[in-house]
């Protein structure tokens, strides 16, 4: 008596057992998109399939519904969270799928830009499950669909791995080997035949490190999310477009130019990225301050790399090679053998007053025979060499103007002495203008024999009265 009884309350258990296992797995099961910000992720694979089985099998109930329907409520909650990162993608099915179908493997979606709404008007097509189970077929048209062999490449096969064996795996296995290690193969169980996993986890393990996941743990919107950037993303924290485990330089700014290692760009290679480099451009080898600009340790404007007077004192000018040049004759301090020469006179390389040049307290001049013969207003072969040397000090220093001062002796009538003394004056400046000096910066004046710098009584001092003064002012 005791004896029957035990084995009835066993027997209540059992069912019991066996009543509530059936309640769960015939629980509705509802799948949740989640919402994948584009800008943190980059695609870890560049082209996938998804092979969704269509076949008689599908046809069956699991969580209160048939398998087709949980397999395209999971593939359009999949196709909702997956960001459009710029995949090539397909979809395909075996054993039946389209209500008027008889092929044994279909191309729902031809492999193509993956673009979510035209991929989830393929997943909804996907209504009508028939005939055997040839996932073999599926997966050997996959790889005629994937030509590009050398590229990161998925296959997801959601299936219930029934009626499946032997050839499905060879399938997998010859994918492999045309594919290489850029294939992985993930899948996806609807329904929960012991016998079905196994036939999907070999198919699985043929195909690489991929993994399955049954259908109903990717139900919640956090666990669909994780499954999606498991399987086709990597992270991108600073959403530069290098993935965080090969991201040398985490934490860029947004909108920041990179190169493939995810670190700003440094166009100049000076060690400052262009995005802060106020100084782009900047030579190779010098070195730079920490906007990218080279440095001037003297801070006179001229980098220490061009600078021939690096130790200038603060706030006196310098020439293009960072010297003082103190006279400002275009000579640096310390090559100027003259370094008071008044402003506006022409000087030779040691900064001295050009040979044939008197320097006056406010100009210049150039008398006598260097100029002129006697009484006439054309250039001497001494002139031209001496005008060729002033032309070449004023295109140097564009900013002297200068009033051209025509002179003579007091010989002659003074009416042909004033117009002579114009006549020289503007004979230089047309000299001058030839040379390429700006006429804008050049006036004539005649003063003929009313400004002497010497007396005229003698040979000597005439001499000298016959001359051209220069009077140079800054503009």
């Amino acid at each position: 008596m005791k004896s029957s009884t035990a084995y009835l309350v066993a027997l209540v258990a059992v069912a019991a057992l066996s009543q509530a296992c059936t309640t769960t797995s015939n629980q509705p099961l509802f799948f949740e998109a989640d919402t994948l910000d584009a800008d943190a992720y980059v695609r870890k694979v560049d082209q996938f399939v998804i092979i969704a089985d269509a076949s008689m099998s599908m046809a069956d109930r699991a969580h209160s519904q048939r398998k087709i329907g949980v397999a395209g409520d999971f593939l359009s909650a999949a196709n909702q969270t997956l960001p459009d990162l710029g995949f090539e993608a397909g979809l395909r099915t075996f054993g039946r799928g389209l209500c008027d179908s008889r092929g044994k493997t279909l191309s729902i979606v031809e492999i193509s830009n993956y673009i979510s709404s035209a991929f989830g008007d393929g997943v909804t097509r996907v209504q009508c499950p028939g005939g055997n189970s040839p996932l073999n077929l599926a997966l050997d048209a996959a790889g005629g669909d994937l030509e590009a062999k050398g590229r990161p490449t998925a296959i997801i096969v959601v299936s219930d791995g029934l009626h499946m064996g032997a050839n499905e795996i060879a399938a997998a296995e010859a994918l492999k080997s045309a594919f290489g290690d850029s294939l992985t193969i993930y899948a996806v169980q609807v329904g929960d035949s012991k016998k079905g996993r196994t036939l999907l986890e070999q198919v699985v393990a043929a195909g690489g490190s991929g993994y399955l996941k049954p259908a109903h743990e990717l139900a919640s919107a956090d666990a669909m999310a994780t499954w999606v950037s498991d399987v086709f993303l990597y992270p991108d924290d600073d959403g530069d477009g290098v993935a965080n485990h090969l991201d040398r330089c985490p934490g860029t700014p947004k909108g920041v130019t990179v190169d493939a290692e995810g670190c700003p760009v440094d166009t100049d290679g000076d060690g400052v990225a262009d995005y802060l480099d106020k100084c782009p451009g900047t030579p190779a080898g010098v070195k730079v301050n920490a906007d990218g600009c080279p440095i001037d340790s003297d801070g006179d404007g001229v980098p220490d790399a061009s600078d021939l007077c690096p130790d200038t004192p603060r706030g006196m000018a310098v020439d293009a090679n960072g010297c003082p040049d103190t006279d400002g004759d275009g000579v640096p301090d310390n090559l100027d053998k003259c370094p008071d020469t008044p402003r506006g006179v022409p000087v030779d390389e040691a900064g001295c007053p050009l040979a044939g040049i008197t320097v006056v307290t406010d100009g210049w001049s150039v008398e006598g025979k260097v100029l002129f013969a006697l009484n006439k207003a054309t250039l001497t072969p001494e002139a031209m060499d001496l005008l060729g040397r002033v032309a070449a000090f004023l295109q140097k220093n564009p900013r002297y103007v200068v009033e051209i001062q025509g002179h003579t002796d007091s010989t002659g009538p003074m009416a042909w002495n004033m117009r002579l003394s114009e006549m020289r004056a503007a004979a230089v400046k047309e000299n001058l203008v030839q040379r390429g000096v700006d006429a804008g910066r050049l006036t004539t004046k005649g003063f003929g024999p009313n400004e002497p710098i010497a007396p005229n009584n003698t040979a000597e001092g005439r001499a000298k009265n016959r001359r051209v003064d220069f009077k140079p002012t800054e503009r």
